[in-house]
């Protein structure tokens, strides 16, 4: 075997060190921000309502309307951010260190950064002082292309009233245990906002009549709320959102659209869960592959009705917006096709057992002509 010269192995660890230390600078932060404030109260207790309770950032800080997904603790915690800024995309962070004796931890925000932006983590720092704590909090962002290097200095300073927005924000909760007057303002429009926009949604109705009794159809669609790929010619398979097992209020489920899971999706809560009525409502909460759907503004009521011991009478009445609205009519006429072949979905399975796949459909549609 022929040696390699020592000039051209010196030469190739060299471009290997060239390569690492260029790949280091292109994961370096390029912005950081810093902001400290002094709160009236005992670090235990500014530790409890900063990382302990992390899915409750919805109840004080302004910038969040409110978790729509909390799960895990500590190490192991996520939560789904509603924004409140418009034009902003709900976000997904996650706790990367958690160290409970030091008061300190740092989280990332995973999903919902604009592109430009590659990494964003937050580190919180707290230190006793006698009866009081100071609360230490960084943000270390890495941006780049064009547009991030362009907006660097206006995202620095952005970032910095960020931090300062939601410290006074975090102060004032605790020492008062009130939200503070910035979260109640943004609070009030958003419901002013939502009454005018309420107004503007469009809805429509389908029905079937299914021949078997009104337990059976309830089982369907309310107690299988997160196996509605049985029923569902659309959806290939669904399952319980993380943390979630069981029909009820706030319970949650993930529908896939394609066999490719990470393409089409909607993740569904359950926003009324009454068993007695046979009622229902089902909002989304998060969607891929749907662009022109306003989520915010999207529920589904179910409701069933007794005909008499093997027939039931199943309502579906879906409200929508779409963005930009005036393809809300243009909408209307597929979304109402596909409600309807769902109402179909749920018969064939209420009455047979047989999950309604995309094959069964192709040999079962003509059932429902």
């Amino acid at each position: 075997m022929k040696a390699i010269p020592f000039l051209t192995i010196s030469i190739i660890l060299l471009s290997i060190y060239q390569l690492n230390a260029q790949d280091m600078e292109r994961k370096k932060a390029n912005i950081n921000a810093t902001y400290q404030i002094e709160i009236n109260a005992p670090i235990d207790k500014v530790w409890n309502a900063l990382a302990v309770d992390y899915g409750g950032i919805g109840k004080w800080a302004s910038g969040v309307n409110h978790v729509v997904e909390h799960s895990g603790e500590g190490i192991s915690a996520k939560r789904f951010c509603s924004i409140s800024a418009s034009g902003f995309n709900d976000t997904r962070e996650r706790v990367i260190r958690f160290e409970p004796d030091n008061h300190y931890f740092e989280y990332e925000l995973y999903e919902g950064l604009p592109g430009f932006v590659n990494y964003s983590i937050n580190k919180d720092r707290l230190e006793a002082k006698g009866s009081k704590t100071i609360w230490i909090s960084e943000n270390e962002m890495r941006v780049g292309g064009f547009m991030g290097l362009t907006m660097k200095w206006m995202m620095r300073k952005q970032l910095t009233k960020v931090l300062e927005n939601k410290a006074e924000e975090l102060k004032h909760y605790i020492e008062t245990g009130q939200p503070h007057p910035r979260k109640v303002e943004i609070q009030q429009k958003k419901a002013e906002k939502d009454a005018k926009m309420r107004k503007k949604v469009i809805s429509f109705v389908v029905e079937q009549e299914i021949p078997v009794s009104i337990d059976r159809v309830w089982e369907v669609y309310g107690k299988g709320f997160a196996d509605i790929a049985n029923s569902h010619p659309d959806c290939p398979s669904s399952e319980w959102s993380p943390g979630h097992t069981q029909a009820q209020v706030g319970a949650m489920r993930i529908m896939y659209m394609t066999e490719k899971k990470d393409t089409k999706y909607f993740v569904d809560k359950i926003a009324k869960y009454d068993p007695e009525n046979y009622h229902i409502t089902i909002e989304i909460v998060d969607k891929k592959g749907y662009g022109t759907m306003n989520k915010e503004y999207t529920w589904v009521n179910m409701d069933a009705e007794k005909i008499n011991e093997n027939t039931t009478q199943l309502k579906i009445r879906f409200n929508y917006l779409t963005k930009p609205r005036f393809l809300k009519g243009l909408a209307k006429g597929a979304l109402k096709k596909a409600f309807q072949k769902y109402a179909y979905g749920i018969d064939y399975y209420a009455k047979t057992g047989e999950p309604v796949t995309k094959e069964k459909w192709k040999s079962i549609k003509h059932l429902y002509k």
